[in-house]
């Protein structure tokens, strides 16, 4: 039976609990943008494959047109997708600044020291 003073029934302190927290967000964060950077990758690489079934194919002119068209719808995308992301990733600054300006510092340091490396 454990006693007033044993260590187990000691809450981790505040802020062993703040850096789990920031480490979570960080890693939900990350995920966040593979999944993004994969989506545009997957929707760049479709393109490319219409692009290049339809430069096989007859008519410069109509293929020009509808390469325009298809850049166009691409382009689009890119730019909801963005600012989708722009409106989450305020959203969650405005809701949790202190966190959003922690997360921010960890990966500008995580980015400076894979910059270094040679």
């Amino acid at each position: 039976m454990p006693t007033d003073n044993d260590p187990a029934d000691t809450p981790p302190p505040r802020e062993a609990l703040d850096l789990e927290y920031l480490r979570r967000e960080f890693a939900r964060f990350r995920d966040e943008l593979a999944s993004v950077k994969t989506t545009l990758g997957t929707e760049a690489h479709e393109a490319l494959e219409r692009i290049g079934a339809h430069l096989e194919g007859a008519d410069l002119k109509a293929r020009v047109a509808s390469l325009e068209e298809q850049l166009g719808h691409l382009s689009a995308t890119l730019k909801d997708k963005g600012r989708d992301a722009a409106e989450k990733l305020e959203h969650q600054v405005t809701e949790k600044p202190l966190t959003s300006v922690a997360v921010a510092f960890g990966a500008g340091l995580l980015l400076a020291s894979l910059l270094r490396r040679p």
